[in-house]
């Protein structure tokens, strides 16, 4: 059992470098988020380590083994600072196509290992999801920078100074994990990316959110599955000692 709980957590490791690797080329992730009150409670959160969200929580006396389904809210729009926010400048299509983007991002990966639900139960987590920034790229601008050495140049030295490149999409999420029935907090993420001058990206308005969302969503799926399977580890070495 211990031998095939390890072959899962080096296969589940795999996909997660491999997520790295394809995720990295054309979103990263920058600093300096704003909290925008979605989560409410943030004393729980900590700075995330290199690889993770920019702050992070887990709880580590949570059992996500007994959770075989899932309860995923539809995504808001929640504004960090509703006077300033580009989210408010945003018109209603491109609001509710950001919203979707996210939502399907996450549904799809949470079906690989998730029956999905309408309703709380005792195997039911709770995810709910926020958008709290997001900037278009402008896909002429983006390309012209990329395709000649000195717009290039230009757009690597304004990162230096303001911590993106020019002309990419930037975008914020807040999110929770919670037991379905009692609340309870199981994990908590705030993360910011940004779009990257790699010739991987899409030269679409969305493109860079678009890759970010789908970064985050397998990103929660291989976390998922590695508390799982390290979980199974301690509960084998437990049952080991009562022999």
């Amino acid at each position: 059992m211990k031998i095939f709980i390890k072959l899962i957590r080096n296969l589940i490791s795999m996909s997660a470098l491999a997520l790295v690797i394809a995720g990295c080329a054309t979103t990263e992730q920058v600093p300096d988020v704003r909290m925008s009150g979605f989560l409410g409670d943030y004393s729980q959160l900590h700075r995330g380590k290199s690889g993770q969200a920019e702050f992070t929580y887990r709880n580590r006396n949570a059992d996500l083994n007994k959770y075989q389904k899932v309860l995923l809210d539809p995504v808001q729009l929640w504004a960090a600072d509703t006077k300033t926010s580009a989210l408010n400048k945003l018109s209603r299509e491109d609001q509710q196509l950001l919203v979707n983007y996210l939502y399907v991002s996450l549904r799809d990966a949470l079906t690989r290992d998730y029956i999905l639900v309408n309703e709380p139960g005792p195997d039911v987590m709770r995810i709910r999801c926020a958008i709290t920034e997001a900037k278009a790229d402008r896909p002429v601008m983006d390309l012209l920078s990329t395709a000649t050495p000195a717009g290039l140049g230009i757009s690597y030295a304004k990162r230096l100074m303001l911590g993106t490149h020019s002309a990419v999409g930037v975008v914020s999420v807040e999110g929770e994990l919670l037991d379905s029935l009692t609340g309870e907090r199981l994990a908590a993420v705030v993360d910011r990316r940004a779009g990257t001058k790699s010739l991987l990206g899409k030269p679409t308005r969305w493109g860079d959110v678009q890759d970010a969302f789908s970064f985050w969503a397998r990103r929660m799926q291989t976390n998922l599955a590695l508390l799982r399977a390290d979980r199974q580890e301690l509960q084998a070495a437990g049952d080991r000692q009562a022999l």
